[in-house]
């Protein structure tokens, strides 16, 4: 099987009739990340990652103030700050906190305060430059790309380790590019984490839309810049950062419906989490036609 090979079902006129040609503007495909272009969740991955090497400017006590249980976060915070670094992680307050964290990120997930949720673990990164966050990001990519698919206990919860690319999502960027198309990603997870995953496609930074916060003196702020790109918000954040109508997005995600639909052409849906493709249709309510392409169960690159 050529890993460079589009689905055979995939409307290669497309390519064609949309193509920079004579000076004409180039026209923009829009992407997700995680599901779309890679198997795995690298912002959830950098969350993580962030816990087991305790990585905190600020408590995340001061910065989830309406925690439900802030005091015994605040202690097992203050209790692992003064623990030296190489002890924390089999120090017994170390799984507690972890705890902590986590079931508050899963329980508003579960109550679908999707946006909330996914906005506050990027808060955690109040206080530190953009420049180290970057770095954090960086290296969290390089790990879950190169070291092996699995999972990892934490906090009392085994979570998934491990990323990769997506061939079929890789290919059709690929030959995006080659026909002058720009390809712009968009994602609710941390802008930073989302960055070096389309860097290795040659995608710059200044086309990555992911959750950000504001800065204060070059410092990160728990504040989050609007809007956050989660449901609508990503329709609302693609058109603040480029106000030319997507002619192809890509997204795995139920979620992503409203994005999806803003294509003023192929919509392509990207079953990776290989549930049922008609009740994503069903469910989400929207007529298929020939407006959208399905990747059926996406063969994943390994290293």
């Amino acid at each position: 099987m050529n890993p460079n090979a589009l689905p055979q079902h995939f409307p290669q006129a497309f390519f064609e009739r949309h193509a920079s040609r004579n000076g004409a503007s180039r026209p923009l495909a829009v992407f997700d990340c995680d599901g779309t272009v890679i198997q795995g969740d690298i912002g959830e991955s950098m969350f993580y990652r962030q816990i087991e090497h305790f990585a905190f400017r600020v408590s995340p006590a001061d910065v989830w103030q309406d925690h439900p249980e802030r005091i015994e976060l605040a202690k097992a915070y203050a209790v692992l700050a003064d623990t030296p670094a190489d002890r924390r992680r089999t120090h017994t307050a170390f799984e507690p906190f972890a705890g902590f964290l986590l079931n508050r990120y899963f329980d508003q997930l579960g109550e679908g305060k999707i946006a909330k949720a996914c906005a506050e673990i990027v808060q955690l990164f109040a206080g530190f430059t953009p420049a180290e966050v970057r770095a954090f990001a960086a290296a969290t990519f390089v790990e879950e790309l190169h070291g092996p698919m699995g999972q990892r206990m934490l906090g009392g919860r085994p979570l998934p380790r491990g990323v990769r690319f997506l061939r079929e999502s890789v290919s059709l960027i690929a030959t995006l590019q080659q026909h002058g198309f720009d390809i712009l990603a968009i994602s609710g997870s941390n802008k930073w984490s989302v960055e070096p995953v389309f860097a290795h496609l040659g995608i710059p930074a200044e086309r990555v839309i992911g959750i950000d916060l504001h800065t204060v003196d070059g410092i990160l702020s728990t504040a989050p810049r609007e809007p956050i790109p989660i449901h609508g918000g990503k329709v609302d954040a693609l058109r603040r950062h480029d106000p030319r109508p997507a002619m192809l997005v890509a997204s795995d995600s139920r979620n992503d419906i409203p994005l999806l639909l803003a294509s003023a052409g192929l919509r392509v849906y990207v079953n990776s989490h290989r549930r049922a493709t008609d009740d994503f249709f069903t469910l989400g309510r929207i007529p298929r036609d020939e407006s959208w392409v399905v990747f059926e169960d996406p063969m994943i690159l390994q290293n």
